[in-house]
């Protein structure tokens, strides 16, 4: 299956936002007790994504060296035992280092949950990959569940998800949007970067839906979502540990109106999900605006 091509540029040329495919995995957990699993999975995906490779990392210090062997192993390090009181953090980027368009990896694992700073109280650590959208093409949706599963398996997420997505750098989103609004529905617009102040709330509905407690329990846990998602296309697959996989169709579908496509499947777990959904002016970092949050709303609306 071929998807569209969505790119956005400033005035002067500079790529601001671009199409891939993206992996998202929110947790409740201080870094200490999930970074062998975040490892974990980061092997996972080194492995099943060649010949894509990441080839830059940024350690937040203000540079970034190249990724061989030896700074595999400073991060492998430094995630396991970062320095006190300091959240572990890495940037991955593929070969073309902080473009929009490239693969990325970004981790922020907390140093302490709670936080006890209470302007950090949304704050969790956070797994995201963003893959180029021809590693979906080429692959096909088949084995990027696979390498999805396999990667949710290791993770004790609250929730998370997998998505065809437009990714921005956020002071762009509003621009970007033009670009899927409205005739790409499907389309999860999304930041350049992992969110990080995500609570428990559940970032939108998607291809792939991971659910774990609280949410999971407060839908009657998976006898209650097979109970009131009983749709031809909607698929549910239980988890070890109280999780769950909510996949919506066979591949990522981005509605496009043009062609007469509709997102039946997205509504209705949307309409189950609307009490937990994130909203984007739920953190303030980021200029919000009645459009964005439109666009959020618009399976519900």
């Amino acid at each position: 299956m071929r998807y569209p091509r969505l790119r956005h540029h400033t005035e002067r040329g500079g790529l601001v936002a671009s199409d891939a495919l993206l992996m998202c995995f929110y947790m409740q957990h201080p870094n200490e007790r999930i970074a062998p699993a975040v490892l974990r999975a980061l092997q996972l995906l080194r492995e099943r994504i060649h010949p894509y490779q990441l080839a830059w990392y940024d350690a937040g210090e203000g540079q970034a060296d190249p990724l061989d062997d030896a700074a595999w192993e400073r991060l492998r390090i430094r995630t396991l035992n970062p320095e006190p009181d300091t959240s572990a953090w890495f940037v991955l980027d593929g070969k073309k280092f902080e473009e929009v368009d490239e693969l990325r990896v970004h981790y922020r694992g907390l140093d302490a949950f709670p936080s006890p700073w209470p302007e950090q109280e949304n704050t969790v650590s956070v797994l995201y990959v963003r893959l180029p959208t021809e590693f979906l093409e080429e692959r096909g949706a088949d084995q990027v569940r696979a390498l999805a599963l396999d990667m949710a398996a290791e993770l004790p997420f609250n929730s998370g998800y997998v998505d065809f997505a437009l990714c921005s750098d956020g002071w762009y989103l509003g621009e970007a949007l033009q670009h899927i609004r409205p005739r790409y529905p499907g389309v999860h617009l999304a930041l350049s970067r992992a969110r990080l102040r995500m609570n428990t709330w559940v970032e939108g509905v998607h291809w792939m839906n991971f659910l774990g407690e609280p949410v999971l329990g407060k839908l009657g846990g998976v006898p209650g979502l097979r109970e009131r998602l009983a749709l031809p296309g909607i698929s549910l697959q239980e988890m070890s540990g109280d999780r769950v996989l909510i996949t919506l169709g066979e591949h990522p579908e981005v509605g496009d109106v043009e062609a007469g496509q509709t997102p039946p499947l997205h509504r209705a777990l949307a309409r189950l999900l609307e009490p937990h959904l994130y909203r984007s002016d739920f953190d303030d970092f980021y200029p919000i605006t009645e459009e964005l949050l439109r666009w959020e709303r618009r399976f519900l609306d």
